[in-house]
């Protein structure tokens, strides 16, 4: 629109068209009520996969860590991959990984799938951080949601691919597959 701007940035994360030389006022720097309404969706939801990650019980029966299989407590079927190729898939101890995170045993987590922990740890990190642009009523220290997203997507899948490979290249020199 002529003599009217886009303010893409933190201070206006609803992209409201403003007049030239005028500053966004606090009501046009309000997060739109759907923004708000997701960020109460994130928090619930991850605290949720948290709390039902701390009541599942990540550890063999002699206290060592599981490496993979925790779903089934959730009433999950077996992974079809390994079932049906003795090789762990690319998501192969996520659950646990998530699960002793929550237990607050981030070695065990670490080594059980590296990239799982990680994963469960920026997870855990976004429940403070959508809780606290809540509260605010405006997303905190992020420019663009959409970004956040692409860029964690594109982070960890290919952290995932890139372990699972190594994963099977090691076992295959172990003689383990």
């Amino acid at each position: 629109m002529p003599g009217m701007k886009t303010i893409d940035d933190a201070n206006n994360p609803g992209f409201e068209a403003i007049p030239d030389g005028e500053f966004a006022t606090e009501e046009m720097r309000k997060a739109p009520w759907w923004v708000r309404l997701a960020l109460m969706g994130i928090a619930v939801g991850l605290v949720t996969v948290f709390v039902v990650g701390a009541m599942l019980h990540p550890y063999e029966a002699d206290g060592s860590p599981k490496t993979h299989g925790t779903h089934r407590q959730l009433g999950l079927p077996p992974c079809s991959f390994y079932s049906a190729t003795g090789m762990p898939c690319p998501s192969c101890g996520f659950t646990t990984a998530f699960s002793l995170v929550a237990h607050a045993d981030l070695g065990s987590a670490f080594r059980v799938n590296s990239v799982g922990a990680l994963l469960a740890m920026y997870c855990f990190m976004l429940i403070p951080w959508s809780l606290v642009s809540l509260w605010r009523r405006r997303v905190w220290l992020v420019r663009s949601i959409e970004k956040v997203a692409i860029v964690s997507v594109s982070v960890f899948v290919p952290l995932m691919i890139i372990r699972w490979l190594v994963l099977l290249v090691s076992l295959r020199w172990s003689g383990q597959s």
